[in-house]
Protein backbone atom coordinates (compact mmCIF):
# COMPACT_ATOMS: atom_id res chain seq x y z
CA UNK A 1 0.00 0.00 0.00
CA UNK A 2 1.38 3.31 -0.84
CA UNK A 3 -0.05 6.52 1.20
CA UNK A 4 1.24 10.10 0.23
CA UNK A 5 0.12 13.20 1.99
CA UNK A 6 -0.31 15.46 -1.27
CA UNK A 7 -1.42 18.62 0.72
CA UNK A 8 -1.99 19.25 4.13
CA UNK A 9 -3.12 22.20 5.95
CA UNK A 10 -5.91 25.23 5.70
CA UNK A 11 -4.96 26.05 2.07
CA UNK A 12 -5.87 22.20 1.25
CA UNK A 13 -5.78 19.32 2.36
CA UNK A 14 -5.87 15.71 0.20
CA UNK A 15 -4.28 12.41 0.54
CA UNK A 16 -3.41 9.11 -1.80
CA UNK A 17 -3.88 5.99 -0.99
CA UNK A 18 -3.07 3.29 -3.46
CA UNK A 19 -2.83 -0.32 -3.68
CA UNK A 20 -1.81 -2.54 -6.65
CA UNK A 21 -5.12 -1.31 -9.30
CA UNK A 22 -6.75 0.43 -6.69
CA UNK A 23 -6.21 4.43 -6.38
CA UNK A 24 -7.87 6.73 -4.17
CA UNK A 25 -8.16 10.14 -2.84
CA UNK A 26 -9.15 11.29 0.61
CA UNK A 27 -10.61 14.93 0.37
CA UNK A 28 -9.72 17.08 -2.24
CA UNK A 29 -9.20 20.49 -1.16
CA UNK A 30 -6.49 21.62 -3.60
CA UNK A 31 -8.07 23.37 -7.26
CA UNK A 32 -8.33 20.66 -9.80
CA UNK A 33 -4.85 21.89 -11.35
CA UNK A 34 -2.70 21.53 -8.31
CA UNK A 35 -4.36 18.20 -7.49
CA UNK A 36 -3.59 16.82 -10.56
CA UNK A 37 0.28 18.15 -10.83
CA UNK A 38 0.56 16.80 -7.51
CA UNK A 39 -0.55 13.22 -8.63
CA UNK A 40 1.34 13.37 -11.72
CA UNK A 41 4.17 14.46 -9.16
CA UNK A 42 4.16 11.54 -7.93
CA UNK A 43 3.46 9.22 -10.62
CA UNK A 44 0.10 8.78 -10.48
CA UNK A 45 -2.02 9.05 -13.42
CA UNK A 46 -5.59 10.90 -12.44
CA UNK A 47 -7.46 9.10 -14.43
CA UNK A 48 -6.87 5.95 -12.43
CA UNK A 49 -8.86 7.36 -9.76
CA UNK A 50 -11.45 4.81 -8.36
CA UNK A 51 -13.29 7.42 -5.92
CA UNK A 52 -12.82 10.62 -4.29
CA UNK A 53 -13.93 10.24 -0.55
CA UNK A 54 -14.59 13.09 1.53
CA UNK A 55 -14.17 13.10 5.87
CA UNK A 56 -16.40 16.36 6.32
CA UNK A 57 -17.40 19.87 4.55
CA UNK A 58 -14.72 22.08 5.49
CA UNK A 59 -13.30 23.97 1.65
CA UNK A 60 -9.98 23.08 2.61
CA UNK A 61 -11.03 19.24 2.10
CA UNK A 62 -13.55 19.56 -0.72
CA UNK A 63 -12.51 22.58 -2.85
CA UNK A 64 -11.58 20.20 -5.89
CA UNK A 65 -14.17 17.30 -5.55
CA UNK A 66 -16.11 18.89 -8.11
CA UNK A 67 -13.81 19.70 -11.03
CA UNK A 68 -12.06 16.33 -10.65
CA UNK A 69 -14.89 13.98 -10.41
CA UNK A 70 -16.55 15.86 -13.56
CA UNK A 71 -13.08 15.68 -15.38
CA UNK A 72 -12.11 13.00 -14.70
CA UNK A 73 -15.40 10.53 -13.90
CA UNK A 74 -14.02 10.01 -10.25
CA UNK A 75 -17.01 8.90 -7.91
CA UNK A 76 -17.16 10.78 -4.86
CA UNK A 77 -18.25 9.18 -1.31
CA UNK A 78 -19.60 10.79 1.64
CA UNK A 79 -22.14 10.71 4.21
CA UNK A 80 -25.33 11.91 4.02
CA UNK A 81 -24.16 14.89 6.29
CA UNK A 82 -21.44 15.73 4.84
CA UNK A 83 -23.09 15.88 1.49
CA UNK A 84 -26.04 18.24 2.62
CA UNK A 85 -23.62 20.37 4.08
CA UNK A 86 -21.18 20.93 0.95
CA UNK A 87 -24.20 22.49 -0.63
CA UNK A 88 -23.10 24.25 -3.91
CA UNK A 89 -19.35 24.10 -2.65
CA UNK A 90 -18.85 21.49 -5.38
CA UNK A 91 -21.08 22.39 -7.94
CA UNK A 92 -23.15 19.89 -10.07
CA UNK A 93 -22.13 16.42 -10.81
Amino acid sequence: MRLTTLASGSSGNAIYVGHEKTNILIDCGLTGKKTTKSLEEIKVNPETLAAIVVTHEHRDHVHGIGIMSRKYDIPVYATEKTWAAIGQEVGDF
